[in-house]
This record gives C-alpha cells, structure tokens and sequence, in this order.
C-alpha cells in the first residue's frame, strides 16, 4: 500500500517540494525513507511482513513514521513519532513501549521493539530486520 502511494506520486517533484531528508548532525546515516522487511519474535511464532516510511519531524533531531504490518485483513497501521540518537533513533509506541531502530549500512535498518504488553502493529516484542526500497 504505502509502495503504491508513492508510485502514484511519481518521484519526480520539484526540490521545493521535496523534505528535507538529511541526517540531523549528530546521525552519521538518516533512516529516513521507505523500506520493507519483517518483524521476528523469538520462539515459535512466524515472522510479520512490515513496510515502513520515515521522514524528518517538525523539530530539529526528531522523525515520523508510519509502519504497516501484516497482510489482508490482519493489516495493522501505526504512525510514530521519535528522536534521532547518537546510532540510530527511537520511536514512542501508540501502545506504550519503544521501537529502537539502528542502521547497519546504507540499506539495512535493525530494529528493537518493546511493548512489555498489549500488541500494537506487531504481535509483542521482538526485532525488526528492514532493507531500504527508496531513499
């Protein structure tokens, strides 16, 4: 869904139009962008396919984002909002708890989701292993 939001939009907008996607100065490499991947609990349950956009926030140092788990009718959405940090950056959860994301090369994206409770846009706690699609 999100990959066909952007398709529509073409990607060719004029440079007035277009975010600012650079990393704040304390960040070596902006997560900034599109990808995909899969969430993994530890033990028995099967992996989530997640989709996920982030962009720069309002403030200096902070990002949005809007995560897609899921597919067909078990599809969930969350937008997030968070801080960049010294390795990567951390997002609040609607549910309560924290996504830890930590890039790992250009085009990898780890994450660490703790929710210690009710699930959200993914079943429970456990990792995030994304690959960059679109910058």
């Amino acid at each position: 869904m999100l990959l066909l939001l952007l398709a529509l939009g073409g990607g060719n907008g004029s440079p007035s139009a277009s975010p600012q996607l650079a990393s704040p100065p304390s960040v070596s490499t902006s997560v900034s962008g599109v990808w995909r991947g899969r969430w993994v609990a530890p033990g028995e349950r099967p992996p989530v396919p997640i989709e996920a956009v982030f962009a720069p926030g309002k403030d200096t140092g902070t990002l949005i984002g809007l995560v897609v788990s899921g597919i067909g009718r078990d599809r969930r959405s969350a937008r997030l909002a968070g801080r960049y940090e010294n390795d990567g950056a951390t997002l609040a959860l609607p549910a309560g708890g924290a996504l830890r994301l930590i890039m790992q090369g250009a085009t990898r994206l780890v994450g660490e989701v703790k929710i210690g409770g009710a699930a959200g846009f993914v079943p429970g706690d456990g990792a995030l292993e994304l690959s960059r699609v679109r910058r």
